[in-house]
């Protein structure tokens, strides 16, 4: 995705580059320090510049879901026959986003606890007869279980940042997922350094009552300072063997931005595995954004079997409202929104569960969107009121800046 940038992470022992790096025979390579954090990935303890302002005196129309067609019926064989799911899987998303990935979430309107989007979503989203939303993602500095804690906060360290999320997931019922990254400059030094954190992380999420059935094990590594394939694909391994050791979670291979050098960075990717992973997640920003399906099919006519021996989430997406400081305006997010609803309901890609990158910025300011780097794929303005894409997306979203603040039942 394109979030901002930094310099690319020197992952390879001393002397080596990206191009030809191999790995150490201990593990994972330590990183280079102070690079900042990753690109792809935004951390919610960076400040937000100032509102950013829509140049459209009056705002467009709403695109309707109908603009994009009824859902093709997608058979079960479009998917092909992978291995059994854990038993907390959920109902697939049925043609429409059914999670929510917002590292803002603990602080939507200053607290959780308090909003009035978490109140309607309590309300008419998570807890309604047939919820639209049903899963919540995370991206996670890797080793946040190891930082002191004085317990949750969603303006505290690592770690208090990933108790307050989990603690506000596990009380709407949400089926969360954690992907993890870097960043702050620091990677795992191998492989037993990786494990480990990851059970310790797993093992705070069930203290908290938040049982972690699935596990990205880092989030975008063709993107967020480009990690060889080899790396990434020993990082997924390592997740897979501390998920076997009785923690209850799957992997989710891949996570991999629709970019360019996807495909053969994919192709690279699996066939560093040690296992067949049963989900494979991408992330098809690009097609979104210019609205061409043609790489993200080419990614998943190169999974294995051509993509029919796993399922595939799309783990992260978005469309941009405003993109590298540049403000594309509520007309294109809405068009972008309408057209990641055709590739959901595209019965060659058929994604299982579908997760939306960001609904509310946190504290009641604007995402960081600035020339150079940032994005904004928020579906709801600071100021509560939704955009054109909200309505694409979840239908019926009310105007939050009118509702009264109160505690979630």
């Amino acid at each position: 995705m394109r979030r901002p940038r930094t310099a690319a992470k020197l992952l390879c022992a001393a002397g080596c580059t990206l191009a030809a790096c191999t790995l150490p025979a201990g593990g994972l390579a330590p990183g280079a320090s102070a690079i900042g954090a990753p690109a792809g990935t935004r951390d919610p303890a960076v400040g937000a510049p100032a509102a950013v302002r829509d140049p459209a005196v009056e705002a467009p129309a709403a695109v309707p879901a109908s603009a994009v067609g009824a859902p093709a019926a997608v058979p079960a064989s479009a998917i092909g026959a992978p291995a059994a799911a854990p038993a907390s899987a959920i109902a697939p998303a049925a043609g429409r986003v059914d999670g929510i990935s917002d590292q803002s979430l603990p602080a939507w309107g200053g607290s959780f606890g308090s909003s009035p989007l978490a109140l309607w979503l309590a309300r008419r989203t998570l807890r309604g007869a047939a919820p639209q939303i049903t899963m919540a993602r995370y991206v996670v500095q890797w080793n946040a279980a190891g930082e002191p804690s004085s317990g949750p906060s969603p303006a505290g360290d690592y770690r208090e940042r990933l108790e307050a999320w989990l603690t506000d997931v596990a009380q709407e019922g949400l089926t969360p997922v954690l992907a993890l990254t870097s960043y702050d400059g620091r990677y795992p030094a191998g492989t037993a350094e990786y494990g480990g954190a990851l059970e310790g992380m797993l093992r705070l999420a069930r203290s908290l009552g938040a049982q972690v059935p699935y596990v990205e094990a880092w989030n975008e590594p063709n993107d967020q300072g480009r990690e060889p394939a080899p790396l990434a694909a020993r990082m997924a391994d390592a997740a897979n063997a501390a998920c076997g050791r009785g923690r209850g979670c799957t992997v989710i291979a891949g996570d991999l931005q629709d970019g360019p050098g996807a495909v053969a960075y994919e192709r690279e990717y699996e066939r560093s595995l040690t296992f067949a992973p049963q989900i494979w997640g991408v992330h098809p920003y690009v097609a979104v954004r210019t609205h061409d399906d043609a790489r993200l099919l080419g990614m998943i006519g190169a999974l294995p079997r051509g993509g029919r021996s796993a399922r595939v989430w799309f783990t992260e997406v978005g469309a941009y409202y405003c993109e590298d400081g540049a403000i594309r305006g509520q007309a294109a997010q809405a068009s972008d929104a309408s057209y990641l609803l055709a590739l959901i309901r595209d019965p060659r890609l058929a994604p299982v569960h579908v997760f939306y990158y960001g609904l509310l910025y946190q504290d009641g300011r604007a995402a960081p969107c600035a020339a150079g780097g940032g994005s904004d794929t928020e579906l709801i303005s600071p100021d509560g009121v939704p955009r054109a894409a909200a309505e694409v997306l979840l239908a019926g979203i009310p105007d939050t800046s009118q509702m009264a603040f109160g505690p979630v039942p």
